[in-house]
């Protein structure tokens, strides 16, 4: 469906400004522009994790300059790579010629940014934001308020044609990921109301942010990948290893193999025989220890990495164990 809507001139004077108001989703990133000026403008962005029980380690933030903007300085994070090549062979190279572009942190359409260690916390050029400098730890907001928000800020330097005050965008394509975190998918920025901030220094007033855009991310159910690797199984009390299973990383030919059987069990050197050459050394091992073949053999594993789990002894405190990769 699709309608066309015109505007009334009639109700032009009688329309007030206002801006959408705020989304809940499972990670949300306020970008707000607190100080303007003609070149460049100052943004804090607040990462806040409102997920029950998502929870984020090491994150790491990156977004695409839509206009060519720059990073000129951060505090409470700091981009991967400190590249200023973009900078001196593009538009701006040839406005700001008078820069030192060498104390630029990152001049890249894609940066990729991460939190400060905590060391860094009292640092007075990279620190000294509240909410920063955790090592990238969002803890959802349920478990502790106080540790489920991460804020940084960032001095944005402007090209042409956006060389006034009033000129303010904010970067396209925001995604985060981190170690051993759910995959999250974000919106577009949305121009929402304001933040408020209250004050400094004590007195009963709040500042209001210039410009503020908000930016959703929700979890997304991770796509399915092809496995590559599997593990198998022996000790010392059993001569048999337990391979790995039957079409562990997939089996696309089964015309000459039983992709539903329980994979035979092997001698321990079969694990480093490939896996083409493994059923004779299954069946000779099935007569051996009077085991049961199949008619049909059950197809093999088809991983490129496996890892074998052995137990070496058993104490009563406990046990130990030898794990080993064939590739």
């Amino acid at each position: 469906m699709w309608a066309c809507c015109k505007p009334d001139k009639s109700q032009k004077n009688k329309l007030k400004t206002k801006y959408l108001p705020r989304w809940k989703g499972d990670l949300t990133i306020i970008y707000d522009v607190l100080q303007v000026y003609k070149n460049d403008y100052l943004a804090q962005v607040t990462m806040e994790n409102k997920n029950p029980s998502g929870r984020l380690d090491n994150w790491n933030l990156t977004w695409e300059w839509a206009r060519g903007e720059f990073i000129y300085t951060m505090k409470g994070a700091y981009t991967h790579e400190m590249d200023i090549t973009g900078c001196l062979y593009g538009l701006a190279g040839h406005y700001y010629k008078g820069m030192d572009f060498s104390k630029v942190m990152n001049c890249q359409k894609n940066p990729i940014i991460a939190d400060m260690p905590p060391q860094k916390y009292n640092d007075t050029q990279m620190g000294k934001i509240p909410y920063c400098c955790r090592n990238g730890t969002l803890l959802p907001i349920i478990m502790d308020p106080s540790e489920s928000k991460s804020v940084f800020q960032l001095q944005v330097y402007k090209v042409p044609p956006d060389l006034n005050k009033t000129a303010l965008y904010p970067p396209e394509k925001w995604k985060t990921v981190g170690v051993m975190n759910p995959d999250y998918k974000c919106g577009s920025p949305l121009r929402v109301n304001a933040t408020e901030y209250p004050n400094t220094e004590g007195l009963q007033a709040n500042t209001i942010a210039i410009a503020t855009w908000q930016i959703v991310c929700n979890i997304t159910k991770p796509t399915k990948k092809d496995t590559y690797c599997c593990v198998s199984f022996s000790a010392y009390y059993n001569d048999s290893v337990i391979p790995c299973d039957t079409c562990a990383c997939g089996c696309e030919d089964t015309k000459k193999c039983n992709p539903d059987a329980t994979a035979m069990l092997l001698p321990s050197e079969a694990l480093r025989v490939p896996l083409e050459n493994r059923s004779e050394k299954a069946i000779a091992w099935a007569k051996i220890k009077h085991l049961r073949v199949p008619r049909k053999l059950p197809c093999g594993d088809n991983c490129r990495v496996s890892v074998n789990w052995h137990v070496v002894s058993d104490y009563k405190d406990g046990w130990t164990a030898r794990i080993t990769m064939f590739n």
